[in-house]
């Protein structure tokens, strides 16, 4: 818990050391792959990586991103048991802001290509103002008041982000309210843990995909 609480700490003090940028990388339904736009909220960074999407699920676990080129990976898993062309969770392999400063040098470096981190959470949090706001209030079973956004489930190591699985991305209370969750795995470009360089500068995040999002919003689905 220790470590979760000084990584937030160091990356507050970044955000306000670093030089000021302009990023236009907010969630827009159905405008780019949804792992890319993960990773231009999570980093806050403008730069569009390329997304290779898997179907077979042991090769994304051994898959890592990288960054020249730029690529990132994404799993989609758990179908909608009413609905199997919708699947419930986007699992996505990321990179950190730091790993994208120090492998893309923008303006020989006197502004940062990517901003202050954020979180899985925080994709959440656009994704589903978007989606709502997307969605006429004649159509929608649910409304941002529906909702409550969980804080991610940070882990650092790799077994920890996989299990259990599958994993859940929604869970109703009996206050009628939709949770929704993220688990997260985050291991610093620089770190003091001896590891080779592959394993650093990566921050994953499973997520719940626009798809199942809008479908609960729109109440098109039956809650699993």
């Amino acid at each position: 818990m220790q470590f979760f609480i000084d990584r937030r700490l160091v990356l507050a003090c970044l955000a306000l050391l670093a030089p000021m940028r302009v990023f236009a990388g907010e969630y827009a339904a159905d405008e780019k792959d949804y792992c890319s736009q993960a990773q231009q909220i999570i980093a806050a960074t403008d730069l569009e990586p390329e997304v290779v999407l898997h179907d077979d699920y042991e090769a994304f676990v051994e898959s890592k991103p990288t960054d020249q080129p730029f690529v990132i990976h994404r799993y989609n898993s758990a179908p909608v048991a009413s609905r199997p062309e919708i699947t419930t969770v986007v699992s996505c392999k990321l990179r950190t802001s730091e790993r994208i400063n120090t492998a893309h040098d923008s303006e020989g470096g006197a502004v940062p290509i990517a901003g202050a981190e954020t979180s899985c959470d925080e994709v959440h949090r656009q994704v589903l103002a978007q989606i709502v706001a997307a969605v006429p209030k004649s159509a929608r079973k649910l409304d941002l008041g529906d909702f409550v956004v969980e804080p991610e489930d940070m882990k650092f190591i790799g077994p920890q982000w996989l299990e259990p699985w599958p994993f859940t991305p929604a869970t109703l209370d009996e206050n009628a309210l939709y949770h929704l969750h993220t688990r997260a795995l985050y291991a610093p470009h620089a770190w003091w843990i001896p590891m080779p360089e592959r394993f650093m500068g990566n921050y994953y995040c499973h997520l719940a995909s626009p798809e199942y999002l809008e479908a609960l919003v729109r109440g098109t689905v039956r809650f699993e």
